[in-house]
This record gives C-alpha cells, structure tokens and sequence, in this order.
C-alpha cells in the first residue's frame, strides 16, 4: 500500500538512506498521495514530523509546505495552551519539565491526552499521580515501548499508589517487552499485553473477559466485553500499521457509581485518518475520518457507497458506539489530530452525549480507544446484538431480498464444518471460505456450517466467513445451510444477507 512505502521511505530516511534509494521504495506512490501524506505527518506534530519535512524538502525542493491557517491554528493550540485557570494567552510551563496531570480518569480525558500530544517522546514521572485509570496506562505504555525510535519514559512507579498501580498491572514490563507471569488478578484487573497477530485475538478476548467477569451469572456482560476486545484488537492489527502491534488491559472499576468495566487497547500506528484516506480521498480532516469511522459500512479497506471487503464490513467502531450507548456507558476514540468521547446516560435509556474534545486538533500519536460498560448493564446479549443489526439495518441502504442461508435441517449428504475450530480470525475466515465452502458452492454440493459452541460472533468475523459465499451461492442457485447458531449469531448472518445480495 502507499501509505506503507512511505513510511518505509521515512524509516529508510531516519537511517541515512540514499536519494536514490528512497526514490526506488517511492516509485510506486503518486506524488498527490505523497503531498497528502506527508503533509498529515507535518502537520500531527508527533515524532513523525521531522522526517516528513526532509522527506518533503528532498522531493519538493522549494516547493515549501504551507499549513492552511486553520492547521496552523489547530496545531498550535495543541502544542501551546494555556495553563488551566492561568490568564488567557499566558505562557504555558516549558514542555520539557512539565509534569503530567495528576488525575487521569475517562470523564476527562483531555488533560492526558494534551500531556502525551506535547510529550510523547518526554519522560512520564508517576511520582505525583493521584488517580491512573487502566486506559491511562495503556495510553502512555504504549508510546513507551522500549522498541519504539523515541520511546517515552515512564519513571518513579514506587513514589505514588498509582505508580504502583500502573506496575501491578503491567506496565513496566509492557514497556521492556517482558511477559507478564499472570495475565491479572481474577475479578479486577486484565495485565497490559501485547499482541501482533489475528491469531492471538480470541485468547486474548476470552481470557480478558474471563478475568474481569467470574460470575456465571454475569455471562452477558462477559460476552459484551469479549465482543468489544476482538473488535479493538482486529482493528489494530488489520489497520494500524504499527509494527509493534497492540497493546489492551482491562480493569474492574468497583469506586465508581455506578460500578463499570474498562477496556483499553492502544496502538502507535499510523492512525485513523491515513488508514482511510487512500480509499476515501475526500475527507476533510482527521476528525471527519473519526466521525465516519463510527457509521456503519465506512472502512479503509473498501470505497464508500460499497458494503465490505473479503474480510471487512466496516461495521466494528459501529457496534461499539452503539453498545456504549445502550448500556450508559463511555467510548473514547482518540488518533492523530482528532479526538471524540461518547458519554451515554445510564438512567436515560439511549440518551448520549458525542463531542469533539477541545483544543481543535487535539489527539494521540496512534490510535485510542477506550470502552466503559456500566456493571450490570447488560441483561441479554442476544438483544443487545440484535438491536445494534437492527440499526445497522436501517442505515443500509435498501436492496433486494434474497435468502440463500436455511437454518435447522439439511441434507442427509451435506458436508458439515464446524465454524468454532476457525475461531475469531477474520484472515482464517476468509481462507476458510475460499478454500472450502467456495469451491463447494461452485459445484453445487450442499454444505452445513455448524456454530456449535460459539459464544459469540462479531459482525467482522461473520462478514469474512460469508459476504462472498452468500453472492456466489445466490449466483449458482445453491443454499447454505446453518445449524446451531445462537440467536444473535443467526441475527448477525441475516445482516450479511441484507447488505450482501444486492438487487
């Protein structure tokens, strides 16, 4: 991809490479997406800006990069504004001794985020913190990776209850790349952790879920929070581009009132924004790109107007916004140069409350996203699902109706897959289908797909296992049949036909 070469040719620019060896990883981007991508780079402000001027003056030459004034405004109230209770356009205390805000809570995101967006490659004392919250800590761990070209620090974890907090729950050895000895303590706390690969996904999710919801009886609430993580996970590693992966730790938020869940998965990827533009060239701005990201059908991997690649529907940010408001709960969706909090009320059904944080401009160097499910929120998961598909329903546009799915019996001569041992790997999904219900379909055998087992199936995965076989068998006449889908599954496979089929 584009955006891949280029930040190659960073990389290879940060290490002394040739001119002519940048022009050879360049020679297949386009000097408009090269303008466009560097000039996202410049203008975020973070540990990529530096390059990207070089970069721009090495292929431009005179040609200067000029920030429109709006840019430039944004841009500069992010990295200088006032001092909180200071004197409007006083100056702010020097970036380089500054410490961090003392309480870093979901409510009020933006102190920490104006922190990091200033500080990203500075050093993060504990010392004087009096509240850390576990998306906090995945935050500032996550751009404090020892592997990273310009890692933050974080120091004094003894000096402080929070400090000792963030250490108990993984954050040092996050940062040095140690593997925890226990994934938390059961009931509170899920340890940060890394992951690289679809293929770690569904452990990750079950066992996160599993440590932070023991209760049987609770198993509806477990469902959602696995839910929530295979999704955040998916999309770090289908779209951040961060070769370091992601980073996600979940805590049990008992003090509060009422008493929540929180997820936390973070990346230092190339950000929401770069991931779509390419297939999206005319959005606006980074925040344009956040707003689109939680409507249903809008991806970096496929135009808009369109309903989903092979292994992407678009439909991931979407369930989660919607989970958040109607449960009363809190998303936060924060990536270079934009930075939106979701706050639903919980005692007011599907009321909520969607924001740009303030200053203009205002980020994360990657990808943020922090989900809190109030505690007993959930009282069926199965309805939950289904309102969501519902509304997902609703904003897609109308077609023909084809029904090529038949639920309960098949044919005595059917051959029989049972989905489970696929797992929640979109990429094994995908292969599945290509190499064993495709080519089955083509000749026109019958096949049941057996869900037996699946405690849950995101609208993602469901999406990679389908969306071209449904066409295909529509195209040959020939049905597939599903035995053993729970009620949300079956729910989530209609949503596929609805969009799939097109008339």
């Amino acid at each position: 991809m584009s955006k891949k070469a280029v930040s190659k040719a960073l990389r290879a620019l940060d290490a002394g490479a040739e001119p002519a060896d940048i022009d050879g990883i360049l020679s297949g981007v386009t000097e408009t997406f090269l303008r466009r991508r560097l000039r996202s780079l410049i203008d975020s402000g973070d540990s990529g800006s530096g390059p990207a001027q070089r970069l721009w003056t090495a292929r431009f030459g005179d040609s200067r990069l000029v920030p429109s004034m709006r840019d430039a405004k944004s841009r500069d109230r992010v990295v200088q504004p006032p001092e909180q209770g200071s004197p409007e356009g006083a100056a702010p205390e020097p970036a380089g001794g500054e410490s961090p805000p003392p309480s870093i809570r979901l409510d009020d995101p933006t102190p920490l985020l104006s922190w990091l967006t200033r500080n990203h490659s500075g050093v993060f004392s504990l010392a004087a913190l009096t509240r850390f919250e576990a998306w906090g800590v995945v935050a500032a761990a996550t751009l404090a990776r020892t592997e990273s070209s310009h890692p933050l620090r974080l120091t004094d974890y003894d000096r402080s209850a929070a400090g000792r907090f963030a250490q108990a729950i993984g954050a040092k050895d996050l940062v040095r790349g140690v593997v925890p000895p226990d994934h938390g303590e059961p009931g509170r706390t899920a340890k940060l952790r890394r992951l690289k690969s679809f293929g770690e996904i569904d452990d990750a999710a079950r066992e996160i879920s599993h440590l932070l919801v023991r209760n049987e009886e609770e198993r509806d609430t477990r469902l959602t929070v696995k839910y929530v993580v295979v999704e955040l996970l998916r999309n770090v590693i289908q779209h951040s581009n961060d070769e370091l992966g992601g980073v996600v730790a979940a805590q049990r938020m008992d003090h509060q009132d009422p008493s929540s869940l929180q997820v936390a998965v973070a990346d230092a990827g190339v950000g929401i924004f770069e991931a779509m533009i390419e297939k999206h060239p005319t959005l606006r701005d980074h925040g344009e790109a956040l707003e689109k990201a939680l409507q249903p059908h809008f991806s970096g991997t496929f135009e808009e107007g369109l309903s989903g690649s092979m292994q992407n529907a678009g439909l991931g940010l979407f369930f989660i916004s919607e989970m958040a408001k109607l449960t009363g709960g809190r998303l936060l969706l924060a990536s270079h140069g934009a930075s939106l909090l979701l706050t639903a009320d919980p005692d007011a059904g599907d009321n909520h409350e969607m924001k740009f944080l303030k200053p203009d401009g205002l980020g994360y160097p990657g990808t943020l996203v922090a989900f809190e499910l109030p505690h007993d929120s959930v009282a069926n998961y199965d309805d939950l699902i289904h309102t969501i598909q519902a509304r997902a329903r609703e904003r897609t546009p109308r077609r023909a109706q084809h029904h090529w799915i038949r639920y309960g019996r098949s044919p005595a001569n059917a051959k029989a897959f049972v989905v489970h041992y696929t797992s929640e790997n979109t990429e094994q999904a995908e292969k599945f289908a290509r190499e064993q219900l495709e080519p089955r379909i083509l000749r026109k055998e019958a096949v049941v797909l057996d869900f037996l087992g699946m405690e849950i199936a995101t609208q993602s995965y469901l999406h990679a296992l389908l969306y071209d076989a449904l066409r295909l068998a529509w195209a040959k006449q020939s049905f597939i049949y599903v035995v053993n889908a729970s009620p949300s599954v079956r729910s989530g496979i209609e949503l596929i036909e609805a969009y799939a089929l097109g008339g």
